[in-house]
């Protein structure tokens, strides 16, 4: 996906997402207010690579954070009980991440381990400035960022993807729209 379409449909998301009634409840709320976030972490990601010179470095550190709140959402969503709704409220919750991708699997009869979470050691090490962010510093004589098209294509295919869920996260909590529901705002 190249990344003028990239923005182009995140545009597209913003604008069905904007003033979207939800839901009113503890979880629908909490749910959007994940979904949210990760549509920031998505469209703050295509601002650093639209960016001259891009920002390479951090548009794919910001990959880790995008999918972790889409996966909360999901999980708060679909998976988490009245009684964990409400501690993740006051203290968030203390299950891992590989635990709450395959509840979230689980839940809406996705291999969200297969297909994100074999990923997460690369996505901690862009995020925390391990090998796979240093690595793409070093491959000349400079130090510079050095990050291939495929790696940049991936990129922008798994970032889409990641708010294509949260979109539908949205939705799935949207459908009932009643006066003085919370609005999501992008």
């Amino acid at each position: 996906m190249k990344l003028v379409q990239a923005i182009q449909r995140a545009t597209e998301i913003a604008e069905t997402l904007h003033g979207r009634r939800i839901k009113g409840d503890l979880r629908s709320r909490l749910c959007a207010a994940c979904f949210a976030v990760s549509q920031q972490h998505h469209n703050s990601l295509l601002i650093l690579l639209a960016h001259t010179p891009p920002l390479q470095a951090t548009a794919f550190a910001l990959l880790r954070p995008l999918t972790e709140s889409a996966m909360r959402g999901l999980w708060l969503s679909h998976v988490a009980s009245d009684e964990q709704v409400q501690k993740y409220i006051q203290s968030g919750t203390k299950l891992d991440m590989a635990s709450m991708m395959t509840a979230v699997g689980k839940a809406v009869g996705l291999d969200a381990h297969h297909a994100i979470y074999k990923h997460w050691h690369s996505l901690s090490a862009y995020t925390h400035t391990g090998e796979h962010q240093v690595q793409r510093w070093l491959l000349t004589d400079s130090i510079e960022p050095c990050y291939s098209a495929s790696e940049l294509s991936e990129l922008l295919k798994l970032s889409c993807g990641i708010a294509e869920l949260s979109l539908q996260g949205v939705l799935t909590i949207s459908s009932i729209r009643q006066t003085g529901s919370p609005v999501v705002t992008t």
